[in-house]
């Protein structure tokens, strides 16, 4: 029989990547998804494109005006190919703290895998590396390759140690359970003080998709967590309550006496500190 300890209390936390630094940190990172990175790499190789293309018109200008010779023409061509492919994307990520202009614009960076910044050897192997993989093959290897891995890296990164990582994301607005009705007057006189964190967690994984589970597995969750649940309030809900009645009444209760103890627990330090600019200080 499945539980809620084993389905309920997976956090958000673990649709991410855990990475821990060497300083045995926990870093609560998202991988960028392969469509920001997809979206990402057209604009930057939009502009890539149009600094070699810029920079071509500008060698066959100048060589038109000097007269240069087929060498120097061609030295010229190779030095605006690797500033366009090699000296953007490090130059960029060196400056702009693993960020490019695509990454700007979708919210990502890249970084170590230990979610530090990226070095400039770690650069160079990224933008020698989409050479190869991104325009030699046009972005068959780099797909094939984010494709597969689980943080969507590519050969590069791969190589390089990196990984994109998704900063600017939308801030969801956080759901506020509400005491039902028909409990009201049981909730404020009920003792919910007892709840265990690990359970509050669990419950409030669980009611925002209850609606999204499968009936008979809805079910068997709710009356496991009543079950849990029911050892650690008093007195005992009235005959008749439904499970998920329950289990919403005691945490938008225990969260409202949360909130009021931690205003209470504000004022008197705004208390205190209008106290002690009171009081004048003496040598």
């Amino acid at each position: 029989m499945a539980t809620m300890g084993s389905a309920a209390a997976i956090s958000p936390a673990a649709d991410r990547d855990a990475l821990i630094t060497g300083d045995a940190v926990l870093l609560d990172l998202r991988t960028a998804s392969f469509a920001s990175r997809m979206l990402a790499a057209a604009l930057d190789g939009a502009l890539q494109l149009a600094l070699l293309v810029g920079g071509i018109v500008a060698v066959a200008w100048g060589a038109a005006r000097a007269e240069l010779d087929d060498g120097l023409i061609a030295a010229a061509v190779l030095t605006m190919s690797v500033i366009a492919y090699v000296g953007y994307p490090v130059l960029c990520e060196l400056l702009l703290r693993g960020r490019s202009v695509g990454r700007l614009v979708m919210g990502t960076r890249v970084v170590r895998d230990d979610g530090g910044p990226v070095h400039v050897r770690q650069s160079l192997i990224r933008a020698v590396m989409a050479m190869l993989e991104i325009w030699s093959t046009a972005g068959a290897v780099a797909l094939t390759c984010s494709v597969i891995d689980r943080r969507s890296r590519r050969v590069g990164d791969l190589l390089a140690g990196t990984m994109v990582i998704q900063e600017r994301m939308r801030s969801l607005e956080p759901d506020r359970l509400e005491v039902p009705a028909a409990l009201s007057d049981w909730a404020r006189a009920a003792d919910v003080g007892r709840l265990p964190v690990t359970l509050m967690q669990d419950i409030r994984s669980f009611l925002p998709r209850a609606e999204t589970i499968n009936p008979a597995s809805r079910h068997q969750l709710s009356r496991d967590l009543l079950r849990r649940t029911l050892p650690h309030v008093a007195p005992a809900p009235p005959p008749g309550t439904a499970p998920e009645e329950f289990l919403a009444a005691v945490v938008a209760e225990r969260s409202r006496r949360d909130e009021e103890r931690l205003r209470r627990h504000q004022a008197r330090q705004r208390e205190l500190s209008a106290e002690v600019r009171a009081v004048a200080f003496t040598a």
